[in-house]
């Protein structure tokens, strides 16, 4: 694992990916921080960190497309393949390279409070429990974003997949508050949902019968319940919805309140799509 962590942060700075990548997000930091804190004279770094949140639809596209996508351009994955060690720590090995270079920026950020005290009043806490939920929010686009690039091998297509993805989950509040409490649309919509996860197994596994009985499966107790039961559907769609609110947590703490729930939030879902990425990239090494 230490050997392609060594090897992925090599290639990014090598290649400038990791200096753009930090300059673009201190220039980013620094504009909303002049915005934010100078420009309204407001001591709250925390809403800078908040309102920064918006750059990641475009940084973290940029700089996970690569992880894996370019690995089977240039067919190196069989180096990959033949490697002593499990494809969790290859995976891992990448995440870690990656998480370095996005810790860069936020451990300079992270000296910015100490300047804005000199001249108010900073809640520390606040401030850095609010960087430290941006990180991890980063961990979890990116797990996201090497997901993406482990389902195709052109960069292109997987920066377009990782921003959908990132894109939507920046509108789930809106979606969420726009979204009709009819028990009618939320089982169509869950059916739909059904079916969209059902492709994904099938690209993962590239078994189309086990993508189709689950899909059978899964569809046929979703209408069952509804059938006998539709008022337990009743506003569930905009609650379903809010739960994969990723941008709308970190609001929680630039609010001054700490929730380690959120925390362990975005751990797990980091955590889940590095197993959806392993999983990906296993069956490849099988076949």
């Amino acid at each position: 694992m230490t050997a392609i962590l060594k090897k992925e942060l090599r290639i990014y700075f090598s290649t400038f990916t990791g200096y753009l990548f930090i300059a673009f997000m201190l220039l980013c930091g620094g504009i909303f921080t002049s915005f934010v804190n100078l420009v309204y004279y407001s001591p709250n770094f925390e809403y800078a960190v908040r309102n920064m949140t918006f750059v990641l639809l475009i940084a973290v596209p940029l700089l996970t497309m690569r992880v894996f996508s370019e690995e089977k351009k240039q067919k190196t994955e069989q180096l990959l393949y033949m490697l002593p060690v499990s494809f969790s720590r290859i995976v891992m090995g990448k995440f870690l390279a990656i998480a370095i270079i996005m810790a860069i920026p936020v451990i300079i950020m992270a000296f910015y409070p100490v300047a804005f005290s000199f001249f108010g009043v900073v809640n520390f806490k606040t401030a850095y429990t609010t960087l430290l939920a941006f990180f991890l929010l980063e961990c979890a686009l990116c797990s996201i974003g090497m997901f993406a690039s482990s389902l195709t091998e052109n960069q292109l297509i997987a920066a377009v997949i990782s921003f959908g993805i990132t894109l939507i989950i920046y509108m789930i509040p809106d979606l969420s508050a726009n979204t009709s409490s009819a028990s009618s649309f939320a089982v169509k919509a869950f059916a739909v949902i059904i079916a969209v996860l059902c492709v994904i197994v099938f690209f993962i596994s590239k078994k189309i019968k086990l993508s189709l009985a689950l899909a059978v499966i899964a569809e046929a107790v979703l209408w069952a319940v509804y059938y006998f039961s539709p008022a337990v559907f009743a506003g569930s769609f905009g609650k379903f919805l809010d739960i994969f609110a990723l941008f709308e947590k970190i609001g929680t703490f630039a609010n001054g309140i700490c929730d380690i729930t959120i925390i362990i939030y975005y751990i797990s879902i980091t955590l889940l799509f590095l197993c959806f990425t392993v999983q990906s990239e296993s069956k490849r090494r099988w076949r």
